[in-house]
């Protein structure tokens, strides 16, 4: 899964995105602010590291995400103006993107912009996102009323999704959203390849002061915000390990905004992980909510899908509870479920099959 880092000049979205990666375990250079970031982060999971205490495996592996920084939007301009093709081809192969805006004033910004306003740069991104789908469904629909006047094979799918372009088109036209337009599975489906920008979930971070962390609004424009200071982030990043807990004790915060993040885009992509343990390996793995257990089966290897028999599951609460696996069956909480089982967040599941 990916995330793309979206925002105009100095809201500190390269200075939030190295810290995360950073906060992970991981070393990026952020110094070209011309050129696109990529890094790697490990999903933060108290349950895996339970597990992997009770176990002592010989790996560890957490469920992990992909990020990509963009360079910074120009908003001072025509919409669109300044992304190149790979740009927008990044943020629509992305699933989830993260617009990332400041909301305190900096000298250093006069020179980008007169003002400093967090719901202004909102607006402009998401007009952003439109601007791009709606160039995208214009062509489609010009493209599609020349063929539908052939008598081709795909005709009646061609006139169903012309249809299904059009109606796009007047909500684009109108300044909608296409996740509030797309409903149905089937119309998702029909346009999952053009990986539209306002169908993908969205993730407002407010790059802000420490003072005013705690009046950042919950949601604009009715999308979700997170309220950081990627200041004080950069900082914790750089920190030993060892020292941030310490270092966010004496903030009285309970967990860094950077494991916040990654867990709010988990979350807003509709995520959720399944665990496997044993001697060998304790690992997350990450599948969309209601994932059926064996298409669960089939993320570890095809095989196991393939000969999917049971799913021998016990929920990560039961097992702690439990204490071992043993006390666990004795409890009743470790069930043998089917091929359409909905596997839910924290499911502890051993797959029995054959092949």
């Amino acid at each position: 899964m990916r995330i793309c880092f979206v925002g105009p000049p100095q809201s500190g979205k390269s200075t939030l995105f190295s810290a995360v990666v950073t906060a992970s375990g991981s070393s990026v250079d952020v110094s070209r602010s011309d050129q696109s970031h990529m890094g790697v982060v490990k999903v933060p999971d108290e349950r895996l590291g339970w597990l992997s205490e009770f176990f002592n495996p010989k790996k560890t592996t957490p469920a992990e995400l992909e990020i990509i920084d963009l360079p910074g939007f120009d908003l001072s301009g025509e919409a669109g103006r300044s992304r190149s093709k790979a740009h927008w081809t990044a943020m629509r192969q992305s699933d989830c993107l993260v617009l990332v805006v400041r909301d305190f004033p900096d000298d250093s910004v006069a020179a980008y912009r007169s003002r400093i306003d967090a719901l202004a740069d909102v607006q402009e991104l998401l007009i952003e996102l439109l601007f791009a789908d709606l160039e995208q469904v214009t062509a489609r629909v010009e493209k599609l009323e020349v063929s539908v006047k052939k008598p081709t094979p795909k005709r009646d799918e061609q006139l169903r999704e012309l249809e299904l372009m059009k109606k796009l088109l007047d909500a684009l036209e109108n300044e909608k959203l296409l996740n509030e337009v797309i409903a149905s599975d089937s119309d998702a489906k029909l346009v999952r390849s053009f990986g539209f920008l306002s169908q993908k979930p969205v993730l407002i971070v407010c790059n802000t002061s420490e003072d005013k962390l705690s009046s950042t609004p919950e949601t604009i424009e009715d999308v979700p915000v997170l309220g950081l200071c990627a200041q004080i982030e950069e900082e914790i990043a750089q920190l030993d390990p060892s020292e941030r807990g310490e270092f966010l004790a004496d903030m009285n915060i309970d967990a860094s905004a950077s494991d916040r993040l990654v867990r709010a885009c988990y979350d807003r992509m509709n995520l959720i992980s399944f665990l496997t343990v044993g001697d060998d390996e304790c690992r997350a793995w990450t599948i969309p909510a209601n994932t059926p257990a064996v298409d669960a089966a089939g993320k570890i290897h095809s095989d196991i899908a393939r000969g999917f028999i049971r799913a021998e599951t016990v929920a990560y609460d039961d097992f702690h509870t439990a204490g071992d696996m043993k006390q666990a069956k004795a409890n009743g909480t470790v069930r043998l479920e089917g091929k359409t089982y909905a596997v839910q967040d924290g499911d502890i599941i051993n797959f029995r099959f054959n092949v």
